[in-house]
């Protein structure tokens, strides 16, 4: 998934083990500071669409008819990492993806289970038994910090599962294709803005009228509309990254 790399070391959360751990609230984002991207739910893309570019990336997963599979992401840098989205420790963007504010917990398959498992990065400074809210009583009941947290969980993998649905109708209609933009710097370096795809205007404009109503009807429409009015937001990375130079000059 986009993003992973924001984990350091995830371990199961477990009643037993995690008795006296606390939650701080998430202040610090330079947690997030090595990411290129980081990956977007559909529900997002209304609100994401404003301030930040949405990309498509492959999962390295293929559908039935042989198709590599796609994840959709928010572009936080244009170079290798996501720091034109951060002032410090402070997140610099009007819009901050779920897959962060879910942080620093996530879920994930368990071997011989029907469900996931809850694992929380124990690398975390906030993940300790000092400061913040107790995530388990006395008794290794949930507290209600942690059953908050287990309900945005619930939420977003939901999200992620519709999510998912879009992406293999994108992939089963062949609508994408391979993003490039290209910046010059002060200086004359020159950015390039690739590894990632985008919508094909051609072949979205051809697609069936009968394909055209169902997906007006079940929003898929408005989806990507928003994710091509978003692309227009990698001028807005390109400007911070100029803008940071400067300052560093």
């Amino acid at each position: 998934m986009i993003g992973s790399a924001l984990y350091r070391q995830p371990v199961l959360l477990d009643s037993t083990l995690h008795r006296t751990k606390r939650l701080a609230p998430l202040a610090d984002f330079s947690i997030a500071r090595h990411l290129h991207a980081v990956a977007l739910t559909a529900a997002e893309f209304p609100q994401a669409s404003l301030d930040l570019p949405i990309i498509f990336v492959p999962t390295g997963q293929r559908l039935a008819n042989g198709r590599a599979m796609v994840s959709p992401g928010a572009l936080l840098g244009v170079a290798a990492a996501g720091e034109l989205c951060l002032d410090g420790a402070r997140w610099d963007a009007r819009y901050l993806p779920a897959f962060i504010r879910r942080y620093p917990f996530l879920t994930a398959p368990l071997a011989g289970s029907g469900s996931p498992g809850v694992f929380v990065d124990a690398a975390w400074s906030g993940f300790s038994d000092e400061a913040g809210e107790p995530l388990f009583a006395d008794d290794g009941a949930r507290t209600p910090a942690l059953e908050r947290a287990l309900g945005f969980l619930r939420e977003f993998d939901e999200e992620a599962r519709k999510t998912r649905v879009f992406c293999e109708r994108l992939v089963e209609h062949d609508l994408l294709e391979d993003m490039q933009a290209d910046a010059t710097l002060p200086g004359g370096q020159t950015l390039k803005v690739d590894g990632f795809l985008t919508l094909n205007a051609r072949r979205f404009a051809d697609l069936p009228d009968e394909v055209v109503l169902d997906w007006h009807r079940n929003g898929m429409l408005m989806l990507l509309h928003a994710h091509q009015m978003s692309l227009a937001n990698v001028r807005h990375l390109v400007e911070r990254k100029v803008n940071r130079i400067s300052k560093e000059r």
